[in-house]
């Protein structure tokens, strides 16, 4: 099963180099726009380095954790999109749209109303990991069960388990009001905000990140077989069951981590994989790698389109709200096309 390869046009190559070099002109914009004390800096790493001092630098302790966590996060959710729309067969789903993000939302909040973070930051990324895997695993067990083709009830019920997690969290969060520190701190998480991001966050992301999709790019091959269908995948040697299982447990690391670090981002794991799979076709052999290079540059670019005109009061995740949201009108009202053919 292993053998199974697809051979790459060398335009994909061209195209590829070019994405990577689009990604380090956006990694250095933004590492270097804005105002910034260059002499002070570059003087507090020279003594960071000869004489051992720790002052903080802005540039060691900043910008540079902050571009980590931003390549990260768009890498993470535009590989989980591109996963779960070719695992489902279905163009819809992502990780805001089947509730996933929810159920790791919920869990973060426990940690955060328990405060155990400040003596464990750990089990942030571990609560949004296990609440991210266990409402992926009862929202397929749920679509699977009732009756009918699960692919086609998959998006509803991911809905309504959504729904039924964000009235869990609006009431948890009433209840706690009159908290105001506790509520503005995950009102600003909820919000998807990178104000702040330093090297912890980097600790709690990196790890799930690098795992993640390393996971998801053993099974590319898999994944281009499962295409076919889940009955052809089966005959031609692909355990379907195991593939699942561990790509979920890859897609719950790479959403727990976004959730961990940044917070809530709906919708950007709808939209790059479209655009991706419109350009480049269906061959997870390309499509993981361009996800990875064109959702790290994209969501570079928000946060540089942010900072650059000054919206401080718009968040990343809400500028991701607003344009994922029309993006799913779109996808909602489009002519379907025929059911012969693959995402």
């Amino acid at each position: 099963m292993r053998n199974y390869q697809l051979t790459f046009h060398s335009s994909y190559h061209s195209w590829l180099i070019v994405a990577l070099i689009w990604l380090f002109i956006m990694s250095g914009l933004t590492l270097f726009v804005g105002d910034t004390p260059w002499q002070s800096v570059w003087q507090g790493i020279n003594e960071r380095l000869f004489n051992g001092t720790s002052n903080w630098n802005p540039l060691l302790d900043e910008r540079i954790p902050r571009l980590i966590v931003l390549i990260c996060t768009g890498a993470s959710l535009a590989v989980c999109g591109a996963m779960m729309q070719s695992l489902f067969h279905n163009p819809l789903a992502s990780p805001s749209i089947l509730g996933i993000s929810s159920g790791g939302c919920l869990s973060v909040i426990l940690v955060f109303i328990y405060q155990l973070y400040h003596s464990y930051p750990f089990f942030i990324p571990l609560a949004a990991f296990l609440g991210c895997f266990l409402t992926l695993c009862l929202v397929y067990g749920l679509a699977k069960f009732q009756h009918g083709k699960y692919l086609t009830n998959l998006i509803l019920t991911g809905i309504a388990i959504s729904t039924l997690l964000i009235s869990v969290q609006g009431l948890i969060l009433y209840a706690l009001r009159d908290h105001w520190q506790l509520i503005q701190t995950i009102t600003e998480w909820e919000a998807g905000s990178l104000n702040d991001r330093h090297w912890q966050h980097v600790h709690m992301q990196l790890p799930l990140t690098l795992i993640g999709l390393m996971g998801c790019w053993y099974y590319r091959s898999e994944l281009n077989l499962l295409a076919l269908g889940e009955e052809e995948a089966t005959h031609l040697g692909v355990d379907v069951k195991l593939v699942r299982r561990n790509l979920f447990f890859c897609i719950a690391l790479l959403t727990g981590g976004v959730l961990a670090a940044v917070g809530v981002i709906p919708f950007f794991g709808l939209i790059l994989p479209h655009l991706i799979r419109r350009l480049f076709g269906c061959n997870h052999f390309i499509m993981i790698p361009f996800c990875i290079i064109g959702g790290a540059g994209v969501f570079i670019l928000m946060d540089l389109i942010l900072r650059v005109f000054d919206l401080h009061n718009i968040s990343i995740g809400n500028l991701s709200a607003v344009i994922g949201g029309l993006f799913f009108l779109y996808l909602l009202f489009k002519p379907q096309p025929n059911p012969s053919q693959s995402i």
